[in-house]
């Protein structure tokens, strides 16, 4: 008879059972008996004993099934070292139980959008105004009388008052020019080098020699491309004055084509400003009367538009006579403004240049012999200017150059800008007309006269301080003044300040540095 318990083998351990362990200690004592019994039967035992040793075996595969059923109970009943450890961890350090929504296999919520950290508000300090006055000197307003050593006061680079008993605050930055003139800023028409290409603001050179140079003659605004630009030294403040000063017209007999094109265009632009008169007649009686159509109003048709509509100022290039009268039997046939460059002839088509109200930029040293060919008069003359400001043309002067140049007192560049308004005098012009047409007439070509170009009240300060008549070939800038900053000083800079210093006009010539002469000594 075969007597055997089941005894699990292996060590015991204090950890929850392995359920394939347990099956597999339970195993080789079930085929044990199984072995055993077939034995017996081959071996002519009892039945008996044969049926015996089967009813062990059957007790034997019902223990081992409790023990695999006990093993899987106790498996989902205690957690894993792992997760022991983990529960150990989390009830040390955080006794809050762990949300659902951040257990294993749920859906993670969508993180919240970080709200916007908005910077502390600081409130911006007051700027304190800044001032600036000059006292003693003979003030010529160009557009009023001369006055002789009032106070012009600037606030924030503007004119703020004129006059003997203005009171100057104790904080203002004060110019004792008692003995010197002060005339507005120069307004050069044309400009090359003085000022960076368009957008000047960010291709301007502040410390650039050419623009110093300019200051050195008086200039405080001037053209580059199609922008009125300031020749702020050292800073960008109110820098541009203005912007798209002209559109360019091309009308010359040398393109026929171009001149019926360009008629064209303004004839189509003025009937179509026709019918706009008409549609708001109509809709007076009907407010749903349907508008003209304007979607072909583009390119050459929309600059013909806008210069019937005065919006803009045509520039043309023009010398001859007839050129002149043309573009003069032109604007008068379609009303629109119309500023003419060059007018070396314009002596000869005043008449129908002031009847058009042409605009004129000349310059008066300009020569041009005469054709004898052309039975009629032709060529240059000293008295251009005169003829043409007699007939009511409005005038800019600029010189033959449109930078600056150390060639000499008497160069034909923009640092000398008054000596080719005195070549003017010199034909017959008044000298304050010539005076006019360096400042407040050449900023009404431009179109910027109610900023610069006059001493007024609400103007830019823009002065030219010098120590002498303005058109006198031996008067010298002292100081050139732009929106209100000292921006030439000519005893400070070292271009000019061995020159007549202190303003002496029968000071002896300084040493002659330049050019130097070989074999002397300095």
């Amino acid at each position: 008879m075969i007597r055997r318990s089941f005894t699990p083998s292996g060590p015991t351990k204090k950890a929850r059972p392995s359920v394939c362990r347990c099956f597999v200690n339970a195993r080789p004592s079930v085929c044990h008996c199984f072995v055993r019994s077939s034995a017996a039967l081959l071996a002519g035992k009892q039945w008996h004993t044969i049926l015996k040793a089967q009813l062990v075996v059957w007790v034997h595969a019902v223990v081992c099934v409790l023990v695999l059923v006990q093993a899987i109970c106790a498996r989902a009943a205690s957690p894993s070292p792992g997760q022991a450890a983990a529960a150990e961890h989390q009830t040390t350090d955080a006794p809050e139980a762990r949300p659902p929504q951040f257990r294993k296999g749920a859906p993670r919520p969508e993180p919240k959008p970080a709200e916007p950290q908005q910077a502390p508000q600081i409130e911006p300090e007051e700027s304190k105004p800044r001032f600036f006055a000059v006292t003693g000197a003979v003030v010529h307003t160009v557009t009023g009388p001369v006055l002789h050593g009032p106070t012009v006061l600037c606030k924030n680079g503007k004119i703020a008052a004129i006059g003997h008993g203005v009171a100057i605050p104790k904080e203002a930055e004060t110019l004792d020019a008692k003995g010197f003139h002060l005339y507005p800023g120069l307004v050069a028409v044309s400009s090359s080098g003085i000022v960076g290409s368009e957008p000047p603001e960010d291709n301007t050179d502040l410390y650039d020699l050419s623009l110093t140079l300019a200051l050195a003659g008086g200039v405080t605004t001037v053209v580059t491309g199609n922008t009125a630009a300031k020749l702020t030294f050292g800073t960008l403040e109110d820098h541009v004055v203005k912007r798209n000063l002209f559109t360019t017209l091309q009308y010359s007999t040398r393109n026929p084509d171009g001149r019926r094109q360009f008629r064209h265009a303004l004839d189509r632009a003025r009937q179509h400003l026709r019918d706009l008169e008409a549609h708001e007649e109509k809709k007076k009686l009907d407010p749903k009367a349907k508008p003209p159509d304007s979607a072909w109003v583009k390119g050459e048709y929309e600059t013909a538009l806008k210069l019937l509509r005065h919006e803009v100022v045509a520039l043309a290039d023009a010398n001859t006579a007839w050129e002149l009268e043309d573009l003069a039997t032109l604007a008068g046939q379609y009303d629109f403004r119309l500023v003419v460059r060059g007018a070396v002839e314009g002596w000869v088509a005043a008449p129908a240049m002031a009847r058009a109200g042409l605009r004129a930029v000349i310059t008066p040293r300009t020569r041009r012999d005469a054709d004898e060919r052309i039975n009629r008069p032709n060529g240059s003359s000293i008295e251009n200017a005169k003829i043409l400001y007699d007939h009511g043309v409005t005038l800019a002067i600029v010189p033959a150059s449109s930078g600056t140049s150390l060639s000499g007192l008497a160069g034909r560049d923009l640092m000398y800008l008054p000596m080719e308004a005195a070549f003017a005098v010199r034909g017959g012009l008044p000298d304050d007309v010539a005076v006019r047409a360096v400042t407040i007439d050449a900023a009404q070509v431009l179109g910027i006269e109610h900023r610069v170009g006059s001493v007024e009240v609400g103007k830019d300060a823009d002065f030219a301080l010098v120590d002498g008549d303005l058109l006198h070939y031996m008067t010298l800038v002292r100081w050139t003044v732009v929106n209100g900053r000292i921006a030439y000083d000519k005893e400070k800079d070292s271009l000019l300040s061995h020159v007549r210093r202190g303003g002496d006009q029968d000071a002896p010539a300084p040493p002659d540095y330049w050019p130097r002469r070989l074999g002397e000594e300095r």
